[in-house]
């Protein structure tokens, strides 16, 4: 998976994060399901991430700044 398929996951999870939200808000079914599919898509997107930034060939002297 690509960094901007990262990225694009965390929105949709954001996305699914917000809808959930308002589900619980208006007390309708599924509401936690929701919450709970948008945190680990947002889960997911952070540690494919930070693989994808810590094999970046340019990430050891960044650190090292």
């Amino acid at each position: 998976m690509t960094a901007r398929g990262a990225i694009v996951l965390f929105l949709f999870g954001a996305l699914l994060l917000i809808i959930g939200g308002l589900f619980k808000i208006q007390h309708w079914p599924y509401a936690g399901e929701q919450l709970m599919a948008g945190t680990l898509l947002q889960a997911i997107a952070v540690v494919v991430f930070a693989i994808k930034v810590s094999r970046y060939p340019g990430f050891k002297e960044f650190l090292d700044r």
